[in-house]
């Protein structure tokens, strides 16, 4: 016999209540991509002081990366068998301290430990909140809420930059990191004080502990984690881990691509990246419309953004998109595609794991295997483009979106056999 602690739950019965519940969880998320992206929006700034070179600023970035893909798993197991409420809390403070102590640290390795720091406590807000949402709502709302969170991504990175560009322009860039740490601080708030009111509407009831048999206990382990293998979670993580090279690989290199390719200016080509993010909007109806009256499947729906995603980047190797123009419809299409990728896999896929109470434990494998990716983007392309040109690097961005297909079509009847109807519950 071993002590447990127990939630017990009922749910949001309200529409109200469910609407305002949803908007607290987007500000929240959507308010750490302003702590997040605001060092890429500055780099350029920070590089043009030459006290820091490029190559040491990306591997400040680099740190992020790797702290938030590794930082996923754990969270998710924690946003399991503790309060959301709490850890993603937790994460919010642990972030603005982060961004507040940045500004003032000069060398590059006290710069990538604050923002490994930073990364590590970022990754303490999507599982559990992935959890939470799942334990508050049912059907057709939760999947309305984490859709609704899936817009975060596109949203938070044009606000990053936009008031990243403001800051810059009129301050300097160290504000733009002062200025997230106040807003995460009082989103952290706001966040703590909404969701406690949420859970006592909700009839949520902590028990300090009860008394249950671990054979038992172990028994449901073992049977969730059955589940979750049977499910071919192994190769829905490969393809995962793909769109993470593909989804933020592109978005970190197609300004560069711009200006090299096409010979014009590098501010020219970042406006024209702004774009980007408000197209990907689409991606997140496609994904959820696709998923829900086509293909019924999300490895489906995945192989089939994949294909969309490859098709159009052929067109860049056989020269047909070869105007500027042309070659940002290209990339938006793609991006997009990679967003439609990311919300079937990162929002949608773990809700199927709703009943096993592994929400949060299935969103943190995906995410950390999504940023893994992101990380090795950050590498692989850079190298590819130095070594073989931006023509070989077109070939790989190919190569990745057909391997991408591939597995998700290997899969796609395990998981058929696997997944539920999570837009009724059943």
């Amino acid at each position: 016999m071993q002590k447990q602690k127990v939630l017990e739950k009922t749910g949001l019965s309200d529409k109200g209540s469910v609407i305002f519940f949803g908007v607290v969880c987007w500000v929240t998320y959507f308010s750490i991509y302003l702590g997040r992206l605001n060092f890429s929006a500055s780099m350029s700034e920070m590089a043009q002081t030459g006290i820091w070179g490029k190559t040491q600023l990306g591997s400040v970035a680099a740190a992020f990366y790797l702290a938030y893909g590794l930082g996923q798993f754990p969270s998710g197991v924690l946003g399991d068998h503790f309060s959301g409420r709490k850890l993603v809390m937790l994460g919010l403070v642990g972030a603005a301290l982060a961004n507040a102590a940045f500004p003032f640290v000069e060398s590059i390795k006290g710069m990538q430990v604050i923002w490994f720091i930073n990364g590590l406590c970022q990754a303490l807000v999507w599982p559990p909140m992935a959890r939470l949402v799942a334990d508050m709502t049912h059907g057709k709302q939760t999947v309305s809420i984490v859709l609704a969170l899936s817009f975060t991504s596109p949203v938070g990175m044009l606000s990053a930059y936009l008031f990243s560009a403001v800051m810059l322009e009129k301050k300097g860039w160290q504000y733009s990191f002062w200025f997230a740490a106040i807003w995460l601080l009082a989103v952290a708030v706001f966040w703590f004080l909404s969701i406690l009111k949420m859970e006592q509407r909700a009839g949520f009831i902590h028990r300090k502990a009860v008394r249950t048999a671990k054979p038992q206990e172990q028994q449901e382990r073992e049977e969730a984690g059955k589940r979750i293998l049977a499910s071919g979670i192994l190769w829905i993580g490969v393809a995962t881990f793909i769109h993470g090279v593909l989804k933020d690989g592109l978005t970190t290199w197609i300004p560069t691509y711009l200006t090299e390719r096409f010979l014009i200016a590098p501010s020219f080509s970042v406006l024209l990246t702004t774009i980007l993010p408000i197209v990907n909007l689409s991606g997140v109806y496609l994904a959820d419309y696709t998923n829900r009256k086509i293909f019924k499947n999300e490895t489906g729906t995945a192989a089939a953004g994949y294909a969309i995603a490859f098709l159009f980047l052929v067109t860049m190797i056989t020269g047909i998109g070869s105007s500027v123009y042309g070659t940002v419809a290209v990339f938006a299409v793609v991006t997009s595609m990679m967003t439609a990728v990311n919300t079937v896999f990162i929002s949608l896929l773990p809700i199927h794991f709703q009943k096993e109470g592994k929400v949060a434990t299935v969103s943190g494998i995906l995410n950390a295997v999504t940023y893994l990716g992101s990380a090795v983007a950050s590498v692989l392309f850079g190298w590819t483009a130095e070594k073989a040109g931006w023509t070989g690097t077109e070939m790989v961005w190919c190569f990745c979106a057909a391997t991408g297909m591939i597995v998700c079509l290997v899969v796609l009847k395990r998981w058929k056999n696997s997944r539920r109807d999570i837009y009724t519950g059943s």
